[in-house]
């Protein structure tokens, strides 16, 4: 171990971590007084929001996974505080989707919740991310565009929506 001019020890070898690795992160209490701070609206008035675009969701999966003879169990909206993916599909045929913007609280657009909900339906029939799930996917997409479900485009001040085939935006990121 070697001095230095204050006496001091240094290490002057290789480093386990480098300084930025070393900072912290929030803590649950932290996320958890965010969240609280993000929950603006009345909680009967987030539920009753909740419940009418799940509805309105539940009614476009069924007669899309019909349309394509789907085996879709369940639509369920996410649980509150997951923010690791937009929607999630199960073996069994559930499919999971989250309804609220993970930091703002707001409800997605309509477009990104059909778009998330037409990826996951392809998940049904595919279970992974390749070309033949690709393509039935945007097969899907181009059926809720037929059918009025799907409209996309940019609202005046919103951020357009991330592509769901980025493993960043759809909770496939290796760890």
């Amino acid at each position: 171990m070697r001095r230095n001019e204050r006496g001091g020890a240094t290490c002057g070898g290789p480093r386990l971590f480098a300084p930025q690795e070393l900072r912290l992160g929030r803590t649950g209490r932290a996320l958890l007084a965010e969240l609280a701070r993000v929950r603006a609206l009345p909680r009967a008035t987030r539920a009753d929001e909740d419940r009418t675009v799940l509805e309105r969701l539940r009614a476009q999966a069924s007669d899309l996974a019909s349309s394509f003879r789907l085996r879709l169990a369940r639509l369920d909206p996410e649980r509150y505080g997951v923010v690791a993916h937009y929607g999630i599909c199960y073996e069994d045929g559930t499919i999971r989707i989250r309804l609220r913007h993970a930091k703002t609280g707001r409800l997605l657009k309509e477009s990104s919740l059909v778009d998330t909900l037409c990826h996951e339906l392809a998940h049904l029939e595919h279970f992974d991310h390749s070309p033949r799930f690709k393509n039935f996917y945007l097969r899907i997409l181009e059926e809720a565009r037929r059918r009025g479900y799907y409209r996309p485009g940019p609202e005046p001040g919103r951020p357009r929506q991330a592509s769901l085939f980025d493993a960043a935006d759809c909770g496939t990121r290796s760890r």
